[in-house]
């Protein structure tokens, strides 16, 4: 642990790099990877990880940032979502050639049996659910019954949920979010439209990225602190508080420009216009909906503001079937269609131009990080939509969403690794052949 502090006072400090804390934190716990989590943690490193827990633990692999993926509402203050239904059972039907899928990482030329199983892979759980069925999952790092950090991949639950309140007339997504939320109002947050924000294009200063999480003065890197109750400058600051401090540097809807301040304006935007916690929106109108294993853990700032643009934890079953509501099978999980026609081509077809992706400062780090620069565009806090309607989210230390509606697909995993390796198999798994 003294090993992790000093790197957390360097790191908050400036003095080092995220690639840097990387590097030097896992030189400095050698050998260990995600079967070394498997059967949990000691009652003794449970007690350490959660009283000395901090935003660069969270941010980096390590033994604190596996204890953490599968046990952050010992971290954050955290609202239990229920299970509504009885369970939608996933039939089986297994594929074992899909685990023969090769691709090329860091690791060399693999089969995606192979990586998932290396030391160095970093993976959890890895599921692919076909027309309804269950062809293959593996778990080389939790349980079947664990529920993990969705990271970012949290932010297509935020998203549907606007979209959701957009059909049902509580939203319009032309109007401006000084509309909905007073405390937005006098700030640069106020004359941004809703659909620029579903889209990450608010115009704003905060991006998301190492060298953003590495500056302590920057409003990303504040965000999180707030988020964790962690002190900047010696002041814990409102997550509110530091939302508002966002300043302009483009007009909005011109660039694709990652935040996720944006995501945390329409956890915001959701509550205004409900009346409701974003936690209990999201139960009425989507998970109540599913036949799933187990609870949502919905994990709140100090303040109790859902954080919804990343701290979601689930299991890895329930995470594939919110990704089933957007395929031809969500009747097989669902007790009514929570993703209509509609909302399905606002997501597959975005208006937004590939010109839009690519020349913001978001979109090729995308597309480099999945091996794939035919991506269209992105839109509805999705990081990636192709020509062919398929589109993919995912999180800081390599979880994950992909959705193919089209084939009737969808792709989920959990992992804790910083470099996102385990995206090269997305594509040449959907474009093997096996899933006509």
């Amino acid at each position: 642990m003294k090993i992790l502090k000093t790197l957390s006072a360097l790191f908050m400090s400036g003095a080092l790099t995220i690639a840097t804390v990387h590097a030097q934190q896992e030189s400095n716990v050698p050998g260990f990877n995600a079967k070394d989590s498997l059967e949990g943690f000691t009652a003794r490193d449970s007690r350490e990880f959660a009283g000395n827990f901090t935003l660069n633990d969270a941010l980096t692999p390590g033994p604190a940032g596996f204890w953490f993926g599968s046990n952050a509402s010992e971290v954050f203050r955290t609202t239990i979502v229920p299970r509504r239904q009885p369970v939608k059972a996933l039939k089986s039907s297994e594929m074992p050639q899909v685990g023969e899928i090769v691709a090329t990482t860091e690791l060399g030329k693999l089969s995606l049996d192979e990586f998932l199983n290396h030391r160095l892979s970093g993976a959890r759980g890895f599921i692919v659910v076909h027309k309804g069925r269950i062809v293959y999952e593996e778990y080389p790092g939790m349980r079947d019954t664990d529920s993990h950090v969705t990271a970012s991949a949290a932010k297509v639950l935020a998203s549907l949920l606007v979209d959701v309140l957009i059909e049902e007339g509580t939203i319009d997504e032309q109007k401006t979010l000084g509309e909905y939320i007073p405390e937005f109002r006098g700030t640069s947050w106020a004359d941004i439209k809703v659909i620029d924000t579903i889209d990450m294009s608010t115009g704003l200063d905060p991006v998301d990225g190492p060298e953003h999480f590495a500056n302590p003065k920057t409003v990303t890197a504040r965000l999180l602190r707030s988020e964790l109750g962690e002190a900047t400058n010696g002041v814990v600051e409102s997550t509110l508080d530091v939302l508002k401090d966002a300043k302009p540097t483009s007009e909005p809807g011109v660039y694709f420009t990652y935040s996720s301040t944006a995501t945390q304006a329409i956890v915001l935007l959701v509550e205004a216009a409900t009346g409701q916690s974003w936690a209990n929106a999201f139960d009425k109108y989507i998970w109540s909906k599913m036949g799933v294993e187990g609870p949502l853990q919905v994990h709140l700032s100090p303040e109790g503001i859902a954080l919804g643009h990343g701290f979601l934890s689930l299991r890895l079953r329930d995470l594939a079937r919110f990704g089933m509501l957007y395929t031809p099978s969500w009747n097989t999980i669902a007790s009514e269609q929570v993703v209509t026609p509609a909302i399905l081509e606002r997501t597959r077809v975005p208006y937004r131009s590939r010109e839009f992706y690519r020349n913001g400062p978001s979109g090729k780090k995308f597309m480099e990080r999945l091996g794939d620069f035919d991506v269209r565009t992105g839109g509805r806090q999705w990081d990636a939509i192709w020509e062919d309607g398929d589109f993919f989210k995912s999180g800081f230390n390599t979880q994950g969403i992909y959705v193919s509606p089209a084939r009737d697909l969808v792709i989920a995993y959990y992992s804790v690794e910083s470099t996102q390796k385990l995206q090269k198999y997305l594509r040449p798994l959907v474009n093997s052949g096996l899933f006509k």
